[in-house]
């Protein structure tokens, strides 16, 4: 578990999680709409697809987007947890 959240710490310090709760805030936002974008009609791209390979190409990009979107929200997440325990602490 230890190596995970250094992981995750790590990746919130690339991506600037750290700086401050709004940043992780903002994270979790655009995340929150990604997937609201996606349920209401993002996968409609996939029924324009001209050939097979654009389809496997473009399953591939919603793949790397979907996985993407959790690493971030377990970043950011777990930035809020431990800023809030910080907090708390003082």
């Amino acid at each position: 578990m230890n190596q995970w959240q250094g992981v995750l710490e790590r990746f919130a310090r690339l991506m600037g999680l750290d700086r401050g709760r709004r940043r992780a805030g903002y994270a979790l936002a655009a995340v929150a709409l990604f997937w609201v974008v996606g349920l209401l009609g993002g996968l409609q791209v996939l029924h324009g697809a001209a050939s097979p390979l654009t389809t496997l190409v473009l399953l591939y990009v919603m793949l790397a987007l979907v996985v993407l979107s959790f690493v971030v929200t377990a970043a950011a997440v777990m930035e809020l947890w431990r800023q809030s325990a910080r907090r708390r602490r003082r």
